[in-house]
């Protein structure tokens, strides 16, 4: 019954396209990941970058109000 309904139907084509769209951009990220951070500088500039100060305004991170205590 559910085989002859879904024979029918002309929206299959798009969970095809979008199984091929997330494979791609999979394979995109695991091809960075192993292909494209091959230099351990650049691996160890990436993990030094939550320890960088860079977010500070006026005295206080970034999204946060300053303690008045």
């Amino acid at each position: 019954m559910y085989q002859e309904f879904y024979s029918k139907s002309e929206l299959l084509a798009w969970p095809l396209v979008g199984l091929v769209i997330f494979i791609a951009i999979f394979l995109g990220v695991l091809g960075y990941v192993f292909l494209g951070l091959k230099s351990k500088d650049k691996v160890d500039k990436i993990a030094g970058i939550p320890l960088e100060p860079d977010n500070e305004i006026d005295g206080h991170d970034e999204g946060r109000a300053p303690n008045n205590e």
